[in-house]
């Protein structure tokens, strides 16, 4: 069966899959071509932007090979292209105690993604500056945070674009115009009615796994969300809805821009309707710790996804002066722009200080934190606490910011 069959390719697609833009262009297309038509796509469109994966942890030696394949045969992305956190903290490898071979596992990934022109953000929150899509623009990214972030928050289009995919979109500048690209899939068909008189950072965490577990494959719309809500929380709220289910997109109403339009919510109050109180709320807090409380804690762990400097500004004023105990490792992951931002506005040296470890371009999820040996980490944020425990075989805590800080250190 001919690839063109139920999917409509212009003159240029086919350019590429005949080979006349190189060898890693041809295979790219090879690849969105034979996506598009796994997903009875009608036609190919164009992206803006894509944002991609580069994180040995997860593409092992197999991620290598193609992307170290694409950069030999002359690949470029045609597109502003970001990666995700790497596996590996390259400027404090050592100190966390990563094996020589794994950093140059993942520094193999580094020199092949840099090759093909992808900006070394290492981040999995691009949209804070150096990927800012438009409302409306379709993008193809990878990161489930980053991409219910960019389809709620900012109102941009993409699926959650699997590895392999996300480069040879990124090549091509083409995706198959399916899923969330199509206006059609992006109506909310369940309403949670969310019936809490105040909520926490740690309750938007909470919020986002109660709401990603409840809703399946629909796309959710919420009420009873203050316009009030800051951009961080919305996305910690999506970060913990893309991890503890498949949600892509959400609407808040009176908040995120579709939830403005009309149309998005026609038929509402028929919509399968789910009440979320404080108890539900204090249930999943439950139901996300695992460890016994009784046992002591080896890690405190914030920054996933990464902190924003606003946040990191929060960490440094419930600090208070406090010492990190001499028993306890407390590591806090930032982008590397958040933490060049952070050392001249005296955070990062205060908090360095203090005993605080910092770590950049990686993240909690990721990194090979195995080594350590620990057993029981503590945290506060949804996703690290759904994610952690499958991939370094250890207990969590789920905790509140403030009970994270006070486990961590000691009144000096």
């Amino acid at each position: 069966m001919s690839r063109e069959t139920c999917l409509h390719l212009n003159d240029k697609d086919r350019a590429f899959l005949d080979g006349h833009f190189g060898p890693a262009e041809k295979l790219a297309m090879e690849v969105v071509v034979d996506v598009g038509r796994a997903f009875e796509a009608e036609r190919l469109i164009p992206i803006t932007s894509a944002h991609i994966l580069g994180h040995y942890g997860s593409l092992h030696d197999a991620g290598i090979e193609l992307l170290e394949r694409l950069a030999a045969d002359g690949g470029a992305c045609r597109v502003p292209t970001t990666v995700d956190p790497s596996s590996v903290d390259f400027a404090r490898a050592n100190a966390f105690r990563v094996s020589s071979d794994y950093v140059s596992r993942q520094d193999r990934l580094r020199r092949a993604v840099e090759r093909l022109g992808v900006t070394p953000s290492w981040s999995c929150i691009p949209y804070h500056s150096m990927n800012v899509p438009r409302f409306g623009q379709n993008i193809a990214w990878a990161e489930s945070s980053a991409v219910v972030y960019a389809n709620s928050v900012i109102g941009a289009r993409t699926n959650r674009t699997p590895f392999g995919l996300d480069i040879c979109a990124a090549i091509t500048g083409r995706i198959p115009y399916s899923g969330l690209y199509r206006k059609k899939n992006r109506v909310a068909t369940i309403l949670f009615d969310v019936q809490v008189q105040q909520l926490s950072d740690l309750d938007y965490h909470t919020l986002g796994a109660i709401v990603g577990s409840r809703s399946g494959s629909a796309v959710p719309a919420i009420r009873g969300i203050p316009t009030s809500v800051t951009n961080d929380q919305l996305k910690t709220f999506g970060a913990a809805a893309a991890s503890s289910g498949s949600v892509a997109l959400f609407h808040i109403m009176g908040v995120t821009p579709e939830a403005r339009l009309q149309g998005r919510f026609s038929g509402c109050e028929s919509m399968q309707r789910m009440v979320v109180t404080r108890d539900d709320l204090q249930e999943m807090e439950r139901r996300i710790s695992t460890a016994d409380p009784a046992a002591p804690v080896d890690m405190v762990t914030l920054g996933c996804p990464l902190l924003s400097v606003e946040e990191l500004k929060q960490v440094f004023a419930r600090m208070g002066g406090r010492q990190v105990r001499k028993d306890i490792h407390f590591w806090i992951y930032l982008s590397q722009e958040t933490y060049d931002l952070a050392v001249p506005m005296g955070l990062i040296g205060a908090l360095e200080a203090a005993g605080i470890w910092f770590s950049t371009g990686t993240c909690a999820t990721i990194s090979p934190v195995k080594v350590w040996g620990f057993s029981h980490v503590m945290t506060n944020s949804a996703k690290c606490a759904l994610v952690v425990p499958s991939e370094h075989n250890v207990r969590i805590s789920y905790r509140d910011i403030d009970t994270c800080i006070l486990t961590a250190t000691e009144a000096i």
